[in-house]
């Protein structure tokens, strides 16, 4: 086994021991299907002499909001003895800096406050109610658990109600590029949305396909 799926498949076993939810990646292409797919808060990026590692850093920046913690081989060796017994604070270590970051992540994606009132950051949609500056949505007064891409899609259909919106403007908006990768991923986001919202998938009330073109939210 090459030294970064070692690395990486150390690190998530110790995560995975303190209750992180961890997938692992050991590709760059893998990677950037996960970020896009997965919508994770944090993102480990082992990297590695001579600067191995660092273009991914740049493009998972690029690529989402996310929090990133880079690890070099000094900070992942001392997770990798045989003994299995590993120093306390080496894990802890590695816990503060995912907090860190989980928490630089979180405020950076808080809404600035405005004095637009409410009225220009709530959209309703029929019994959809979409709270932008709170990031929340609720359903018939029951509040929907969205991941941030699937809230995103949500804010951007609910921009303009009743007009569809393309792919292409859809995936730009999100990731930045209009690839056919993107289209796909795109697609599973809007499924996973479409559940939530308990549409039926034979006749959705709110999220529409509009064949050839997009989606649409209508009420």
């Amino acid at each position: 086994m090459e030294p970064r799926r070692i690395y990486a498949t150390t690190v998530a076993r110790h995560l995975l021991a303190v209750d992180f939810a961890v997938e692992v990646a050991c590709s760059p292409g893998a990677a950037l299907t996960g970020l896009r797919e997965r919508d994770p808060d944090v993102v480990v990026v082992c990297v590695g002499a001579r600067g191995r590692g660092t273009a991914m850093l740049d493009r998972i920046r690029q690529e989402a909001q996310v929090g990133v913690v880079a690890l070099s081989d000094g900070d992942v060796t001392p997770l990798l003895v045989s003994t299995g017994v590993v120093s306390v604070s080496d894990i802890e270590a590695l816990n503060v800096r995912i907090r860190l970051a989980l928490r630089r992540c979180r405020v950076g994606r808080e809404p600035r406050g405005g004095d637009d009132g409410d009225e220009t950051h709530r959209r309703e949609i029929g019994d959809l109610v979409i709270d932008v500056v709170a990031r929340r949505v609720s359903l018939r007064g029951e509040a929907l658990a969205l991941t941030r891409t699937e809230f995103e899609i949500l804010c951007a259909l609910a921009e303009s109600p009743g007009e569809p919106v393309t792919c292409r403007q859809l995936q730009l908006s999100l990731w930045g590029d209009a690839s056919d990768g993107g289209r796909s991923t795109l697609g599973v986001h809007v499924g996973n949305l479409r559940r939530k919202l308990g549409e039926d998938p034979h006749s959705p009330r709110y999220l529409r396909t509009v064949r050839g073109t997009g989606y649409c939210l209508t009420g």
